[in-house]
């Protein structure tokens, strides 16, 4: 299948190189000219700077890789070429540009798919398989921690629509529920962008399920860390390292007056899935989808729900209360 790539700064020339990966990469698209020639040479595809001679080319499917706020207008224009497309997250800068886009694949029937990567992440796939199981338990807590430092290539949003997202999309997948309630806290920009750089969040779920999800762009260092607490074991996840230990403990026999030191003999088993990259995964399930007309794994539904959350958490950030959904 030959899929084309608009805009191909730094996730775009991902797409383009994993879709070259696969045999599947048939256009790029960017309004800067040298960007647009230098890719389409390196994976040796037609390149363009008009949207409209873009749209001309053999292709079966586009992923839209811009800043979020030309999603919406660039991703009309695709659908009313009748294009099955994938557009990267967030979906549209607001849930009333995200649900037009939504509205629009669904009277076309056309596929929209949502760049929720870390769906997609082979460790996250592993923990949905345990918890559907029901060997771990229901599921009580949901904690998170997404930290870096700033990343150049953002400008129009803060950590919240950038980071928080992406964990608000797994903790809905996982808990199978919507969520109810957001209070949020943080703080402003000292970067300069006139966003949020930090924050944490606290959602209920219709489920009785509670996340906490922290977010910054303070932090040396790259962590993306995910805990679940169940009521029969306790998962630690690490996106980056796609690893995942379990454990469980038993309380021994004790001396009551020696509370100092505790006897428990702990059960812990450490997964190392097959390691993949989530891109990769992610741009297949689009390609499958397109041949099988299904809804992908993170279809334009998910991506308007997980941004409704995180408008939200910003609004709780502004309010400095909770807010109900």
């Amino acid at each position: 299948m030959n899929i084309g790539v608009i805009g191909v700064g730094s996730m775009g020339q991902n797409h383009a190189r994993v879709l070259s990966g696969m045999n599947s990469l048939g256009a790029v698209l960017d309004s800067n000219g040298k960007l647009a020639e230098e890719v389409g040479e390196k994976f040796n595809v037609p390149y363009f700077t008009d949207i409209n001679d873009f749209l001309k080319s053999d292709l079966d499917g586009v992923t839209v890789a811009t800043p979020a706020s030309t999603h919406n207008e660039i991703a009309m224009k695709v659908m009313e070429h009748g294009f099955d497309i994938l557009v990267e997250k967030p979906i549209a800068l607001n849930s009333s540009k995200a649900k037009e886009l939504v509205e629009k694949a669904s009277k076309e029937e056309l596929i929209l798919a949502v760049g929720m990567i870390e769906r997609h992440n082979p460790v996250i796939s592993t923990a949905k398989t345990l918890l559907n199981d029901g060997n771990v338990g229901d599921v009580i807590t949901m904690s998170s921690k997404r930290v870096s430092s700033f990343p150049a290539r953002v400008s129009d949003m803060g950590v919240i629509m950038d980071l928080a997202i992406h964990d608000l999309d797994v903790m809905r997948y996982l808990s199978q529920g919507e969520i109810t309630s957001v209070y949020t806290s943080g703080g402003p920009s000292n970067n300069g962008s006139g966003h949020e750089d930090h924050a944490n969040i606290l959602v209920q779920f219709e489920n009785g399920i509670d996340g906490l999800l922290e977010v910054n762009w303070l932090t040396p260092h790259k962590v993306r860390n995910l805990w679940i607490t169940c009521s029969k074991e306790y998962i630690e996840i690490d996106y980056i390292d796609q690893t995942m230990v379990i454990s469980s403990s038993q309380l021994l026999e004790y001396d009551v007056s020696n509370l100092f030191d505790i006897p428990l003999e702990h059960n812990i088993r450490k997964y190392s899935v097959k390691r993949q990259e989530p891109l990769r995964r992610e741009l297949r399930d689009f390609i499958d989808s397109i041949k099988e007309r299904r809804k992908p794994l993170v279809n334009g539904e998910d991506g308007l729900n997980s941004m409704k959350v995180a408008e939200a958490a910003l609004k709780s950030l502004r309010q400095r209360k909770k807010i109900e959904l």
